[in-house]
């Protein structure tokens, strides 16, 4: 079952916290770098929503980085429809 699915239009939330590079599925046949988003209360898998998830992840390039993202979160991973660093004006939209 693929997360990209379930698009469900009212559960839309806007998270705030830092992106971090982490193995995801260690010791696993699906082990990869993983991008998550770490927020206050919880950390989330977070990818474009849309996105092939077998893909390079274009949020990588934001590692280490505070971000603002609006999507929705299907179980563990936290689909983002855009993004914007914090203190920095232009969005990234899908």
């Amino acid at each position: 079952m693929s997360a990209d699915n379930q698009t469900p239009e009212k559960n839309i939330v806007r998270l705030t916290g830092r992106l971090v590079l982490r193995t995801f599925g260690q010791r696993s046949k699906s082990e990869h770098l993983g991008v998550y988003l770490v927020c206050d209360q919880k950390e989330y898998l977070i990818r474009p929503a849309g996105a092939n998830p077998f893909m390079n992840n274009p949020l990588m390039k934001l590692a280490g980085k505070t971000i603002t993202a609006e999507g929705y979160i299907v179980d563990y991973v936290f689909l983002a429809r855009s993004w914007a660093e914090e203190d920095s004006s232009p969005d990234t939209t899908i």
